[in-house]
């Protein structure tokens, strides 16, 4: 909840928030402009900690999801990018912009 608020408050438009499919789950699918943003977030005890947590595999099906998302959206004008916003007791959340490209 406390992620969806902070991209709102910075002018994105929450389209998705736990997006299932059969090749993983995102997060939050979030559009800002003709970006969509796929995101991750990781709730740890440091902020170091969360962004360890998120191994290749996981990446992997992070973006096979966004690629299933895409695919039933109709806009072909679009750019992605893959954030991470991270959650740590007694810290404002941590919103990481392009944290990894796909492939990577």
């Amino acid at each position: 909840m406390l992620a969806s608020l902070l991209l709102r408050t910075k002018g994105y438009n929450i389209l998705e928030q736990r997006y299932r499919c059969v090749a993983g789950e995102v997060d939050i699918i979030a559009r800002k402009g003709e970006l969509f943003v796929f995101v991750e977030v990781k709730a740890r005890n440091r902020r170091t900690e969360a962004l360890e947590s998120i191994l290749p595999r996981q990446r992997r099906r992070i973006e096979a999801a966004a690629e299933i998302w895409l695919s039933g959206q109709q806009s072909q004008e679009f750019a992605v990018r893959f954030d991470v916003i991270t959650v740590a007791p007694f810290q404002v959340p941590s919103h990481m912009k392009d944290a990894w490209r796909p492939g990577e």
